[in-house]
């Protein structure tokens, strides 16, 4: 069995311009590198980047495990169907890892025919996989509110855990997001925090309320001035390290009893969109609070809270709340 060629990373060549040898017949590693500067010139964020370049050698790995080479002029989709999507099939991949390789690839080969490198559209033949989309754990309320009571306010890590788990639950940001959120992020004067490292690497504004405002202000007054401008640190001043913050709120699910759900920050992002929408909010409002591209991620939390909304109409049903 062959093994795909060792590979160098193209994301952190800053200064690398998209250059083609002439007479020289395009490699795939060539043809990726181009692409992934083609990417990074439209400012996505590097996880995109990584998440393209991951997924199209695992193209080159399939192939290779075949015995086919990459010819970038001679490849046919049937190939990359019968060997690559037909193989993920069969080794029973989740559809929304079918799908994400899918997607690189449709987008790398629809590059390769816009720059005109290739002569064939291969891009247009390329379609997703049917997917049955997965419940999302969201916490109660009562879980909530046991949560948040976890983390002993007294000492700074329970002042700032509790804190971020407040943030979590109000903005719905990601956790890289929370974690890069620096102290000038937090604008006062309209109560948003500016987030500045989103997936897409785009500026969002996001609103907040009374509460986590207090709270935020408490925390910084404990915070007091470290040296760094970052907002959330460790006892020693240095930021908060994503695993840490996991490890914390494992342990404090489990102090709280938490059954049935993950205690993650993810979980904290859906749970938000949940009460958000069961409160009244709406689903455009949502998408940009959230940092979404597209509809289609609020579209499924409607579709997934239908019993909760139903069970809210009965309590608020504006006939029914009539006197007739």
């Amino acid at each position: 069995m062959n093994k795909p060629m060792k590979r160098r990373s193209y994301l952190l060549k800053r200064n690398e311009k998209e250059t083609i040898q002439p007479n020289i017949p395009l490699s795939f590693d060539e043809a990726v590198r181009l692409f992934l500067l083609d990417l990074r010139a439209k400012n996505l964020s590097v996880r995109t980047l990584e998440f393209h370049e991951t997924n199209l050698y695992s193209l080159q790995k399939a192939l290779m495990d075949k015995q086919i080479q990459i010819d970038l002029y001679s490849i046919t989709y049937n190939d990359i169907k019968h060997h690559f999507i037909g193989g993920m099939l069969e080794q029973k991949l989740a559809g929304n890892t079918i799908n994400g390789r899918i997607k690189s690839c449709k987008a790398f080969f629809a590059f390769l025919y816009r720059e005109n490198l290739i002569q064939n559209n291969l891009a247009e033949h390329f379609a997703l996989v049917k997917s049955e989309k997965k419940m999302i754990s969201t916490f109660s309320k009562h879980q909530i509110i046991n949560l948040l009571e976890q983390p002993d306010r007294n000492t700074f890590v329970g002042l700032r855990d509790y804190t971020m788990m407040l943030i979590l639950l109000e903005t719905g940001l990601r956790l890289n997001e929370l974690l890069n959120l620096r102290i000038e992020d937090i604008r006062w004067a309209d109560n948003e925090i500016y987030v500045y490292q989103g997936k897409s690497n785009k500026t969002r504004r996001v609103p907040f309320q009374k509460t986590c405002a207090n709270a935020i202000r408490q925390y910084l007054k404990e915070r007091g001035d470290v040296g760094t401008d970052v907002l959330f640190v460790t006892v020693n001043h240095t930021p908060v390290h994503p695993r840490t913050f996991q490890d914390h709120l494992t342990n404090y699910g489990k102090s709280a009893g938490l059954r049935g759900v993950r205690v993650s920050p993810h979980t904290f992002r859906h749970t938000m969109a949940k009460f958000y929408i069961l409160n009244g909010g709406d689903a455009f409002t949502l998408q940009q609070i959230l940092g979404h591209s597209t509809l289609d991620m609020v579209r499924h939390y409607v579709q997934l809270f239908r019993s909760d909304i139903q069970e809210q109409h009965r309590k608020f049903s504006p006939v029914e709340n009539m006197k007739f």
